[in-house]
């Protein structure tokens, strides 16, 4: 069985690549033998770590992007190249790093059974989606199924079907609903297809993929490789380990205080 821990990162913004290395090397200190595979258009900023690399070409990313008109369309098609390379997959997005043990979890990923973030509350704007002929598969979409958040995603490879399923009503479901979100939402259909089900992840898994978070963490990313980048990658592994990308409440309180002027 190949289990694989997987991110994903493209794009320009450099916080992107470097948050989804910080993470993985924070994997690396708490699941020693863990097997880790970036999909990134940048694979040099990744090339001396104990990681693999899949290449996301610019050609891929503009017809996954549906010609740039839906960005999210090349997350989940690296996520289906991603698949295709193991037998059990875990994602994160790069803006969320292990806190704790996480290779345990395989074990309840199969064939009808996946794992994603969360079950959010129902989206006002989805509705609009009745009536409009959308489908996966032979489902068509109402508008009213669930929308589950996908920056953690455990996945079988036979639900390969069910991802390539959500792909193709991406750009519309986002078109009309006029909501960036529709990625996840066509892929929580799917894997709820068929007889299979999701359960929220229980995973010792922090992230900074809100605003307040996200300035906080930023600029500690960065501090983290301009500190350690030139280290020896063991001693990377391990600092990386111990490094604190959460807020504590005096941090909080400070980011407030600055935010009044």
């Amino acid at each position: 069985m190949r289990d694989i821990f997987g991110y994903i990162a493209y794009g320009e913004n450099e916080l992107y690549h470097r948050g989804a290395l910080l993470s993985a090397l924070k994997l690396l200190y708490h699941c020693p033998e863990a097997k880790i595979i970036v999909a990134t258009d940048r694979p040099e900023l990744f090339v001396d770590y104990p990681m693999e690399t899949l290449l996301l070409t610019d050609l891929q990313k503009e017809a996954w992007s549906f010609s740039g008109q839906y960005h999210f369309g090349i997350k989940a098609r690296a996520l289906i190249k991603l698949l295709r390379m193991t037998d059990r997959l875990i994602f994160m997005d790069s803006d969320h790093y292990p806190a704790g043990f996480l290779s345990h979890t395989f074990e309840g990923i199969s064939p009808k059974h996946s794992v994603m973030r969360r079950l959010e509350k129902p989206h006002k704007w989805t509705p609009v989606l009745e009536g409009e002929g959308l489908r996966i598969g032979e489902h068509v979409i109402t508008g009213r199924e669930p929308m589950w958040q996908s920056g953690i995603l455990g996945l079988h490879r036979d639900n390969l079907p069910a991802l390539m399923d959500a792909y193709p009503p991406m750009l519309a479901v986002h078109q009309i609903s006029k909501i960036d979100a529709a990625e996840q939402f066509c892929i929580g259909i799917a894997l709820s297809l068929g007889g299979r089900t999701i359960s929220p992840h229980k995973l010792k898994i922090r992230d900074y993929n809100t605003r307040g978070k996200k300035a906080f963490a930023e600029p500690r990313v960065h501090r983290f490789f301009d500190a350690y980048a030139a280290e020896p990658v063991a001693r990377q592994i391990v600092e990386a380990g111990r490094y604190r990308m959460w807020r504590t409440p005096v941090d909080i309180i400070r980011q407030k205080l600055k935010a009044r002027g």
